[in-house]
């Protein structure tokens, strides 16, 4: 069995499948702050308790490898080689942006045939997004009416939690746009984890890292007591 984890949004997802690429269960939450420390060993006890399934059933660890939220990922990735660690299996590490494009052709059967007209879109602040190029390649595009001008005309969408706030800037793009807001889940990386895991694409679980994209800019430190000086 596969433990999947998907932590690279306000989602925190999990979700079982067998290595032929069988959903067996899936259980997430998501709110508006990060939870992902405090459910996501809880979630997983409570899939594996739910399913039937120990621990010691599993045969490898898949876990959305980014881009995304630095907080989420940076849990998922850990969480997940620690348990690769302590079981004594390996490590897949499958895209949350391809976990969309997935959601997105399930949700709009009529573009399956063309997954570039699927565009994921996973929110990278401002009107940033993450998502896949006209190369098929993870990148952090703003969006305006220049975005993805190689689709041309015809219906399009854009899946992911930054799809919603790409209406208005995508109006008069030549493409044809739908808009699906929604997380990605670890049930949308069952096809690329299952596929990794037949041709051996292991990650080497002692240097592996989130995939950012871009790089970690914190911000400010809150100041509660405003005891810091005031600067202008």
């Amino acid at each position: 069995m596969i433990l999947l984890l998907e932590t690279s949004t306000l989602n925190c997802s999990v979700a079982l499948a067998t290595p032929a690429g069988e959903l067996v269960r899936v259980c997430e939450e998501n709110s508006d702050q990060y939870l992902h420390a405090e459910r996501l060993h809880v979630l997983i006890d409570d899939l594996l308790k739910s399913a039937g399934a120990k621990r010691d059933n599993l045969t490898a660890i898949a876990v959305g490898r980014g881009p995304g939220s630095f907080t989420g990922l940076r849990i998922g990735v850990s969480a997940a080689k620690g348990m690769c660690t302590g079981l004594g299996i390996p490590l897949l590490a499958p895209c949350p942006l391809k976990a969309l494009q997935h959601q997105g052709m399930q949700a709009h059967p009529d573009l399956a045939s063309e997954p570039k007209r699927v565009v994921p879109a996973i929110d990278a602040r401002r009107m940033e997004l993450y998502t896949l190029d006209s190369e098929n390649r993870p990148a952090a595009i703003e969006v305006n009416t220049a975005f993805r001008e190689d689709l041309g005309s015809g219906p399009a969408l854009l899946v992911g939690d930054g799809a919603d706030k790409c209406t208005e800037a995508l109006q008069g793009h030549p493409a044809d746009w739908r808009f699906l807001q929604c997380f990605p889940s670890a049930a949308a990386l069952v096809p690329e984890a299952c596929q990794r895991m037949a041709e051996g694409r292991f990650e080497h679980v002692g240097d592996f890292e989130p995939f950012y994209l871009k790089d970690f800019k914190p911000g400010r430190p809150k100041d509660p007591l405003g005891l810091r000086a005031a600067s202008f």
